[in-house]
This record gives structure tokens, sequence and C-alpha cells, in this order.
């Protein structure tokens, strides 16, 4: 099987709004986990940007640098489909982050990326597993870094931190060690077939759960009977909402239309909807761990 690790370094952290400033793709054999191809493009955004300090003092790369060496996601897109394509995905919480920022930044430019039909390996979920339980010499809890991970592997931390490349090939050599230790059945989880791009839902076997708020944990299809006003909240009243969530959401509320959409008919617009604050139920069968993803 070849399998494709992914990393980015950004402007920023929020998903929706910075920008991607490296992409780095490494393709490899699981048979053998030896390396097929690789990408790793310097990404200039286009219209107007910066990198706050505080962001290049951790990549050390600054808007001179891409000025000068950049190349623009579009110019890349092509090569990045062809790249990916037929291959499942590996990420270092890149299922919470990686994955979203990518998803946003194409969007902005209009070019679609197919996340569905992969699996979507996150060693960060699978290394809370691995040491789930598990205290350091002054009883804290361990930390689940990418550094700390591959030193707890390797007896000692890899060089290039936070660049995305050596972030790429640090993952690789943490996942081999994850599968090497629990095998691969234990790496097929069902949090792995979904990106959820907004991080309201995530989907686990066939069904499609809550991540945060009041009812986090229910599924959308137990929300309908237990509390329908607050899944027309989600789709009409909160900006966080993306238009994925809104598509899975909406047949169940009766919706097959964004109701950001111009529709002709007042169906798509609830405008005297409120949020539903009821008591906070508990979780149903999804985990902490499961839930940490988003």
């Amino acid at each position: 099987m070849q399998l494709v690790c992914f990393d980015t370094e950004t402007t920023g952290l929020d998903v929706q709004k910075d920008y991607i400033i490296q992409l780095s793709l490494v393709k490899v054999d699981t048979s053998d986990w030896s390396v097929v191809d690789q990408r790793d493009w310097y990404v200039l955004p286009e219209g107007e940007f910066a990198i706050p300090a505080e962001a290049e003092a951790v990549h050390h790369i600054s808007k001179a640098f891409l000025l000068e060496n950049g190349v623009s996601l579009r110019s890349v897109y092509d090569d990045l489909v062809a790249f990916t394509d037929g291959c499942d995905i590996l990420s270092y919480n890149g299922n919470g982050y990686d994955a979203p920022i990518l998803h946003y930044n194409l969007a902005r430019l209009g070019m679609p990326f197919d996340f569905d039909g992969r699996t979507w390996y996150d060693a960060l979920l699978l290394e809370r597993i691995h040491t789930a339980g598990q205290l350091d010499e002054n009883g804290e809890k361990l930390p689940n870094n990418l550094t700390a991970a591959y030193t707890r592997y390797y007896g000692h931390p890899f060089e290039g931190a936070h660049n995305s490349l050596d972030d790429v090939m640090a993952t690789i050599e943490v996942f081999k060690a994850q599968v090497a230790a629990h095998g691969w059945q234990w790496a097929q989880r069902d949090e792995f077939g979904f990106i959820c791009f907004d991080r309201w839902l995530m989907k686990k076997g066939e069904y499609y759960y809550l991540t945060q708020g009041a009812h986090k944990g229910e599924s959308i299809e137990s929300m309908v009977r237990i509390d329908k006003s607050y899944l027309e909240w989600i789709v009409d009243k909160c900006k966080w909402t993306d238009d994925q969530t809104r598509n899975i959401i909406g047949p169940y509320i009766g919706r097959y239309t964004s109701p950001f959409a111009s529709t002709g008919s007042g169906a798509a617009s609830s405008g005297a909807l409120t949020p539903s604050r009821g008591k906070k139920r508990p979780k149903g069968i999804i985990t902490d761990a499961d839930l940490s993803l988003f």
C-alpha cells in the first residue's frame, strides 16, 4: 500500500483565515516503508498577507524568503491532486488542523480537493491512545507533541522540527513504530474516515456525531428526536458552520439546500430560530480520545 504523509507550516492557527506557506508531502510504500516520491513547496499566498513574528519564530519562514522563493498554491494544485490520487493520508494532527487549513486555502482559490473515500490516519490521536493513563517521572501526563512521541520511540529527538518536510519524515517514523507496536488493525479507526472542516461533526461507522456544544457526543440521528432546534441553529445561525456540515445535517432536518442560498421560498430561512441551551447530556458512545482529534 502507498501512503502519503503531509504537513504544513502556516501564518497562524486560524484554519479558515490563515495561509499555508510550506506544504510537504512524502509518499511511502508501507510494505517496507521506503520513500517512493516527495513534494516540498514553499507557498506564496495570493494577495496581501503577513507572517506574525511569533509564527516566524517557530518555522523561520519570512515573507522576504517567500517573495523570492515561493510558488503559488494554484500553480502546484494539479501536481498535489495527482500526487495524492488513490492514496490514504497520514499526518500528525492533520485531521484537526492541516487538512482543514488546506481545505480553506484551496477553497479561497476556487479549487476542490477530494477528501472522501480515503483513510486519514492521524498519528497524534493514535499516540494519545497509546499513552493514555501513562505519567512521567513527575506524575504529569505524558506530552504527545511530535518531538516527544519521536523521542519515546527512538530515544532522541529528530532534527528540523517545525520544518514541514522534516515533520513529515518524523511522522512516518512515529506511525511506523505505532503500527509495529500495535498492528495495522489497531490503527484502523472510524474517525479516520472523515475530515471535518468546521469541527462540528465527526463520523463513526455510518453515523455522524457532534463534537462540541451542549449535546457533544450525540449522533445527528438522535438529535432529531432530542432537540431538532439545536441542529437548525447550527445550520442557520452558527457563524462557524461550513457548507459541508450544512449539507450533512440538512437532510435530517428536511433541508436539501444551504440556508444561505437564495431559493425563492421561505423554507431555507428560519430567522426566528434561537440556539438550544438545554441541560448538557452525558456523552454517547464517543470517548474523550475520539473527540480530542478535533
